[in-house]
């Protein structure tokens, strides 16, 4: 098995160790962090560190296609769109069967020449969908459904009890607010318009605060958020490494999508910690939060839907704490990953038991 990723986040990591230790031969492949490159020495796993720099490197794509004909893989597993599109040139003539993954929805059509060069190549034998959404999606676009699998990308609620304490002071969040959270990479798809916009629909004496993590690249927030009317209400974080605990320490986390969500990854991690979820119905969101068990899910582009559910969770602890529990249970039940280490099990050997012997081309 030769998995390959592009970078590396905890959930891929993680994967990668369980499947080794649960007796899975492979090989690791990406362009690793220090800390990263040092659990995989740590915990044995054969790791090999290649860079692709672009989508056909072709250095790149030599090196790996003489790592598969001299070490006879059976499977290539790519995590990522770049390893993906090198890889089908490295296993040119090969026989070695081809997972892919797609962790989005749209910019997969029939006509594009580039979703040929990845998820609809007929030399991918499978797409491991990050969610049914996204399954549904790649099905619309043409992809065979015998081809596509849903595999939830799994979380540890153990990655979460330790995380550092953040002063959410430092964004300028004054004592004794109640905070939303909303962390994204903040374009137009994502919405976070909309969430500005809600504090328009709150009580004027309400200490309800929206607090913004990640990079702004939608301009219209920021001159949403500096309406005299709800700037006080409005703080901005910028990119963070500690996301994660940011969330954590906020009492709701939204997600105002207005599509394109595969399985987001920041709802994860604030059900995980107790906190409730504000969500729009695009994509994987409506997989991820049950409405009234465990955060609530409204249209997109509704303000006054969103700050309809912000107040209910803010006037009623019961309810709040009743939907922490019920959203830390649902991650624990549905998104863990012990689950998707099984499933990937599965995947590979559903694989192994019908691939047919095809005579390597040697180079």
């Amino acid at each position: 098995m030769l998995i390959i990723s592009r970078g590396s986040h905890i959930t891929e990591i993680e994967l990668v160790k369980r499947l080794y230790e649960a007796g899975v031969d492979l090989v690791f492949i990406s362009d690793l962090s220090s800390q990263d490159k040092g659990k995989l020495e740590k915990w044995k796993v054969p790791t090999i560190p290649l860079t692709f720099h672009s989508r056909f490197d072709w250095a790149g794509i030599k090196t790996l296609r003489k790592m598969i004909l001299k070490e006879g893989f059976g499977i290539v597993h790519t995590l990522a769109n770049r390893p993906l599109t090198n890889s089908l040139w490295a296993a040119y003539g090969t026989g070695v069967k081809l997972v892919s993954y797609r962790g989005a929805i749209g910019h997969v059509h029939r006509w594009d020449p580039g979703s040929w060069l990845k998820w609809l190549n007929p030399r991918v034998d499978r797409v491991v969908c990050v969610s049914d959404a996204v399954k549904e999606d790649l099905l619309s676009a043409g992809v065979k459904a015998e081809k596509l699998l849903r595999i939830y990308k799994g979380h540890d609620l153990k990655w979460y009890e330790n995380l550092v304490k953040v002063d959410l002071g430092e964004f300028g969040i004054p004592p004794g607010a109640f905070v939303v959270g909303c962390t994204a990479n903040m374009r137009r798809v994502k919405g976070v318009d909309v969430l500005v916009r809600a504090a328009h629909f709150l009580p004027e004496a309400s200490p309800v605060h929206f607090l913004l993590i990640g990079e702004v690249r939608d301009p219209l927030i920021k001159k949403l958020a500096n309406d005299p009317r709800i700037s006080h209400r409005i703080h901005f974080a910028g990119y963070q490494r500690e996301a994660p605990a940011i969330i954590g320490q906020c009492h709701i986390a939204a997600m105002p999508s207005r599509g394109r969500e595969g399985l987001t990854k920041a709802i994860i991690e604030a059900m995980a910690q107790e906190v409730p979820a504000v969500v729009t119905d695009a994509g994987g969101l409506r997989e991820l939060v049950v409405d009234g068990e465990c955060g609530f899910v409204v249209r997109p582009d509704d303000p006054e839907a969103i700050a309809v559910s912000i107040s209910r969770l803010f006037r009623d602890a019961d309810l709040r704490k009743l939907f922490g529990e019920s959203a830390k249970k649902r991650i624990a039940e549905h998104f863990n990953i012990e689950r998707t280490v099984r499933e990937t099990i599965a995947l590979y050997e559903n694989l192994v038991a019908s691939k047919q012997h095809v005579p390597r081309q040697v180079s």
